[in-house]
């Protein structure tokens, strides 16, 4: 008799905060591509560990008229490209609104979920300008706690204080953006590739140890988080 596969699938829940304040008008078309060919990205990954994982993906867009959900926690074989009818920059940034909103909201959602891994990645070319119901010190307090739980947070903006910024929140993985329509391409390509071997780090550790507990998956997702933009042969000089 075949033996049948008990592997418990990691339950890989991507979600991106993508603003789209009046500025990002200037890179509306590199934006809408360079978050479609991300989300191709997940669905590779999809099919590339589909014994161990099961990806699902939450697109929140977010400028002063408010937070808008264009799918969230959606099955990544069902989620589609979006357009550019679908992303219409305008008006201000409300940051700490929007990210810490969403972070909330998706925590409650999965706080049922035995062996939940997430990736939450925030691009915004602006500062905090907005906001009306969160405070830096309330999304950083936020941010520390779900990082503790395993959470992986990166963080792209535009202009010389991004790492001010980040830091505010208690995000460590940056990128600096330079807001051209090829800065934006090679940002969200390096995105692309920090993503899919973190992934690939995942499967390999459920590989090796596929009887990890749901306690000890969540130490491991912390400590790859901490490495998240470093290359493999970066992390064996270290």
């Amino acid at each position: 008799m075949e033996k049948k596969n008990t592997t418990t699938k990691t339950k890989v829940y991507n979600l991106v905060i993508l603003d789209k304040s009046g500025s990002m008008e200037c890179i509306r078309k590199e934006a809408v591509n360079g978050y479609n060919e991300t989300l191709g990205t997940i669905k590779v990954a999809q099919l590339k560990h589909l014994d161990t994982q099961e990806h699902f993906v939450s697109l929140i867009t977010f400028c002063g008229c408010g937070i808008e959900i264009i799918y969230e926690k959606t099955p990544i074989a069902d989620a589609e490209k979006i357009t550019y009818k679908q992303y219409n920059p305008c008006c201000t940034t409300p940051l700490f609104d929007a990210v810490g909103k969403t972070i909330k909201k998706l925590e409650k959602d999965i706080e049922n979920v035995e062996d939940a891994a997430v990736l939450v990645t925030i691009i915004t070319d602006g500062e905090e300008n907005a906001s009306q119901e969160w405070t830096g010190p309330a999304v950083k307090a936020l941010i520390d706690h779900c990082k503790e739980e395993g959470w992986m947070f990166s963080f792209i903006g535009a202009g010389e204080d991004v790492i001010k910024i980040a830091t505010k929140i208690s995000i460590t993985n940056t990128v600096l953006w330079e807001q051209t329509a090829q800065g934006t391409a090679d940002v969200f390509a390096n995105e692309n590739e920090a993503q899919t071997r973190f992934y690939d780090r995942m499967a390999c550790a459920n590989g090796c140890a596929p009887d990890m507990s749901a306690e000890d998956r969540k130490k491991l997702r912390k400590k790859l988080s901490e490495n998240y933009y470093k290359k493999d042969d970066e992390q064996s000089q270290q």
